[in-house]
């Protein structure tokens, strides 16, 4: 993988040569040249091999190179791409190193898009080279122009001028590329550079009056244009040179050092007097990219290596992503456990806690299905909007009253609940033999007032004394206790005996003891009582307001 190693190659070819460089986070490491032959070639592979998994930039500092200004119709997408490439099929068609450089757009109405048509017309010198790189499968990046990765030293150097001559003394020759306000228009390489002091100064005044008439006849300037130049050197060497132009040529000239500027990159100034191309190398392999003229299939193991990165990187991600999402649900996992095993705990406790108090709570004998019963009655006589509630409240409370014992043996077996104005009415219950009543009690009956405005409760109660072992006495007792707590209640208005708890049957014999739990005697010891209520404001409230 392209990550696995972090060293960059950076190779610079020419004419005759093979400049490569190696670099490891920006800083040059070292450099080597093969000459282009079959001895340079076997040692360049050899060396190749080393770095296989490295990423290669391939410069060309070509003699025969192409550059055509052309305007084009604004457009983007797929649209764009077709335009572009059907203009370099017209112009460059058959050859594999071209690309579009876009400078601008114009300002006028149709804003035109300016592109910079780039080529190397004949790339004999640089295919041993690429046919090398094929052959180890090397990740080639690119293929760049040394004149592009000039536009980025002039602007390292920060030199502005609308019409700008830059000359650069490289091994290969002196390079001339000429600007138009920041913009690369074309550039020219002139090989064979004289070595004698007396030549050189005559040579670059020849060649750059060569440069510009060629400017001239492209239309790029005229004869009036103010064309700047800048000799660029390593330590200011050709400044002597500079003065010699403007005196002869009446132009600006420069003398341009990049030993401040190798300095920032720690690039050796040593280097620099041997091998120049070192400083586009560097500035190359610190990012500053520029347009790529190599066709796709020869920069396609880099591409599938880019592709075996991503997918590298996106498993890694996954994993990592997977890694910790397993690791939070078993932590949710395990507070979930542990929430649960403190539950089991906490609901121990209260279990606990319930028994123990459970011990000291009474006790009822009522089934469960007897509670049920009572719960869905009650709510049964909720639901009614006249209910017998306020008749259960009193004969509740005379069976349990607060201040003495409850009556636990009266066992209510009935209660017959009637709403009426007529205290006279009568109960159908046959469940019991006919009352027997005094001649008091039947009085208070048959005197009772009869009041068609006045509604009040009446209930006939039929009970019986629960475990009756044939104590009459004792039955009798808990009766009259019984009316007691009743007519105690302040909601009553009159509570009459119907019936009393002794056997009437003439069918009993009379003899034996009345204690005696086997005696022929013992019967059921049933009684039945009517209780009339004090009229409930409420109700009288509601017959007044629903009376015509």
């Amino acid at each position: 993988m392209m990550f696995a190693n972090p060293n960059k190659l950076v190779l610079c070819a020419t004419a005759n040569q093979l400049l490569v460089g190696v670099w490891h986070a920006g800083k040059l490491q070292g450099n080597q040249i093969f000459e282009n032959n079959e001895t340079g070639h076997e040692a360049f592979s050899a060396f190749l091999a080393q770095y296989i998994l490295s990423p290669v930039y391939l410069i060309a500092d070509a003699v025969e190179e192409d550059f055509r200004l052309e305007s084009l119709p604004h457009t983007s997408g797929s649209a764009k791409h077709e335009l572009v490439t059907r203009k370099l099929n017209q112009h460059y068609r058959g050859l594999d190193y071209r690309t579009a450089h876009f400078i601008d757009r114009d300002k006028d109405k149709r804003k035109d898009d300016n592109f910079l048509f780039a080529a190397i017309s004949k790339d004999d010198f640089l295919q041993a080279w690429v046919a090398i790189l094929k052959a180890q499968e090397a990740q080639l990046v690119g293929v760049y122009l040394l004149p592009m990765l000039s536009l980025v030293l002039m602007k390292q150097l920060k030199l502005s001028a609308p019409h700008l001559l830059l000359c650069e003394k490289l091994s290969s020759g002196l390079r001339q590329t000429y600007f138009h306000h920041g913009r690369l228009r074309m550039s020219r390489l002139v090989p064979n550079v004289p070595e004698a002091p007396g030549q050189i100064g005559y040579f670059y005044l020849v060649e750059i009056e060569k440069t510009r008439l060629y400017l001239m006849s492209q239309r790029h300037i005229s004869r009036e244009t103010p064309l700047n130049l800048a000799l660029v050197s390593v330590d200011g060497s050709t400044q002597q040179i500079s003065q010699g132009i403007s005196q002869e040529q009446g132009l600006t000239c420069s003398d341009v050092s990049l030993s401040s500027l190798a300095k920032t990159l720690d690039l050796p100034v040593k280097l620099l007097h041997e091998k120049p191309e070192l400083m586009h190398m560097q500035l190359l392999a610190n990012g500053h990219f520029v347009d790529n003229l190599a066709p796709d299939w020869l920069t396609k193991p880099f591409q599938f290596s880019k592709l075996k990165q991503g997918l590298a990187i996106g498993s890694a991600l996954i994993g990592f992503f997977g890694l910790v999402a397993a690791g939070w649900m078993l932590k949710e996992g395990l507070d979930h456990k542990s929430a649960f095993e403190q539950a089991q705990q906490d609901t121990l406790i209260q279990q606990h806690r319930y028994d123990e108090a459970a011990k000291d709570f009474p006790v009822t004998e009522i089934s469960a299905n007897d509670l049920k019963v009572a719960v869905e009655l009650d709510k049964t006589v909720t639901s009614f909007p006249k209910s017998p509630r306020r008749m259960m409240q009193v004969i509740s409370a005379a069976l349990a009253p607060a201040a003495k014992a409850p009556l636990d043996e009266v066992q209510i077996d009935r209660l017959h609940w009637v709403l009426t104005n007529d205290t006279h009415v009568n109960d159908q219950d046959k469940f019991t033999p006919l009352p027997i009543t005094s001649g008091r009690e039947q009085s208070a009956i048959n005197t009772s007032p009869v009041d068609p405005n006045m509604l009040m409760e009446v209930a006939f109660l039929t009970a019986q004394i629960s475990g009756f072992t044939g104590d009459y006495r004792r039955a009798l007792n808990t009766l009259s206790q019984f009316v007691n707590n009743i007519k105690a209640d302040a909601r009553v208005a009159e509570v009459v005996v119907l019936q009393e708890p002794v056997n009437v049957s003439s069918f009993v014999s009379l003899q034996g003891s009345t204690t005696d739990e086997q005696s022929t005697q013992k019967q059921p010891a049933f009684f039945k009582l009517k209780v009339v209520l004090k009229p409930n404001t409420d109700l009288v409230a509601n017959m007044d307001e629903a009376k015509p």
